[in-house]
């Protein structure tokens, strides 16, 4: 097993260890290097290289390799089995207390050079390509892969952006394949910190950010721990949906805007056509939510403007103000650069000719979404809320009309060529027999 900290390896650990004893009382115990405890039939694994503990003459027990315990010292001390060569070796007891741990699970890192029939990893998607490479490449038989699509139950993070708007499998593969920490010149890292492509969506992440943290300081805590509490009663089980936390960000806006308690606003919208049948139901009543009234024009088309019960608050209107201005200049700056660029983007259609304009539109989609440049989707995955997919709808709608509008001039020179030839044809027929060409002349003739 793999996974990528050192607590996430703990803890699979001690649940291999728990399954493999089954309840049941195990015999003599030692503690290991890591704070964990083992007995005879458990997986070790060495922290440090020591000649002196010798297998056969030309090989030692060394920094990574595995052992299975055979038998427990009085002393502390280990007799255990190599897992590959089969070779014994005793352990001594401080050896043991130093540099051992249990090994049914390891990290990313620590399993390079490490091969088995079969690898079961956990992945967060706060990894890199290359963490993700070297973990599907372990297994000789089979490699399995657990990813994280919810969050980790922690109170502090439930408005953070994964959380509020949880990432399918497929996008969470995706973000760890665009994560490349391959070492990069000094040059080069500048010149991507100073990419406003780049610094868009940052901005644009800390924005709406801003903007769910000013919804429930304004609903208040205890309206936000109804709805937390409460929600279940209204819709069962629609807090544990994969599109709650967007819901409920949906939720308190509304709440934030009328003044009116958002289980009231859940309860309308659950009170439409049945959901049970729907695969998140979370999402469907999203859907059903109106959007909140604009209080003016935000940074781009589809990002909400700031709250008007934030225009006198002397700390977070200056804060979203400052925010969306950033924003606003990014984009700007995303837009020329589009414009600059002579080469077609990867996303028009070969022969298209989509307007300046419009991709100048679409880049900026692109940035402030952080979609991958080799992504030949003009706007890349589906968008949950009403407001982004909107505006997506409306970008590929004017990239497809760019298509169609190729597909009619190619169609209209296909029927003007086959009025031509038919047009050479009855002439060639009106020639008399003797002066009809027999064939093309040759070239140079």
């Amino acid at each position: 097993m793999i996974a990528p900290t050192r607590n996430l390896v703990a803890e699979l650990n001690r649940r291999a260890r728990a399954h493999r004893l089954d309840h049941s009382p195990a015999a003599a115990e030692v503690a290991l290097a890591d704070g964990s405890q083992a007995s005879v039939g458990d997986v070790i694994i060495t922290r440090a290289n020591d000649r002196r503990l010798r297998l056969t003459p030309a090989n030692w027990v060394k920094n990574g390799d595995r052992w299975t315990i055979t038998q427990v010292g009085q002393q502390g001390d280990l007799t255990v089995r190599h897992t590959r060569s089969h070779h014994s070796v005793r352990l001594p007891a401080d050896y043991v207390h130093t540099s051992t741990g249990l090994g049914y699970a390891t990290t990313i890192y620590a399993a390079q050079g490490v091969t088995a029939d079969t690898m079961h990893g956990q992945l967060t998607g706060h990894e890199s390509r290359q963490q993700l490479y070297t973990m599907l490449t372990r297994g000789r038989t089979a490699n399995h892969l657990y990813l994280q699509v919810v969050g980790d139950g922690d109170p502090h993070t439930i408005i953070r952006p994964e959380t509020v708007a949880p990432r399918t499998p497929t996008e969470t593969l995706q973000q760890i394949l665009a994560r490349d920490e391959a070492p990069t010149s000094a040059t080069t890292l500048l010149r991507e910190l100073s990419d406003p492509a780049a610094r868009l969506f940052e901005a644009v992440q800390r924005y709406t950010d801003g903007l769910k943290v000013v919804a429930e300081q304004l609903v208040g805590s205890q309206i936000v721990q109804m709805l937390d509490g409460l929600a279940d009663q209204i819709v069962p089980e629609v807090t544990s949906e994969p599109s709650w936390p967007t819901l409920r960000a949906h939720l308190l806006a509304l709440a934030a805007e009328t003044g009116e308690h958002p289980l009231l606003h859940l309860q309308a919208a659950a009170a439409g056509r049945e959901l049970h049948t729907a695969e998140d139901m979370a999402a469907v009543l999203d859907w059903r939510l109106p959007e909140p009234a604009p209080t003016g024009p935000g940074p781009l088309p589809w990002l909400p403007g700031i709250p008007e019960a934030l225009h006198d608050h002397p700390v977070w209107v200056k804060y979203l103000a400052k925010r969306a201005e950033l924003i606003a200049d990014l984009a700007d700056h995303v837009r020329r650069d589009a414009n600059d660029d002579s080469t077609p983007p990867v996303w028009a259609t070969p022969g298209s000719q989509p307007s300046v304009a419009l991709i100048g539109e679409v880049e900026v989609w692109r940035a402030a979404n952080a979609i991958d440049r080799k992504d030949h989707r003009p706007t890349g995955a589906g968008q949950l809320q009403t407001a982004a997919a909107l505006w997506q709808h409306h970008l590929d709608r004017s990239v497809a009309d760019c298509c169609d509008d190729l597909s009619r001039l190619d169609a209209r020179a296909h029927q003007a060529a086959r009025k031509h030839r038919g047009h050479e044809d009855q002439q060639r027929m009106r020639q008399p027999l003797a002066t009809r060409p027999s064939s093309p002349p040759a070239t140079g003739r």
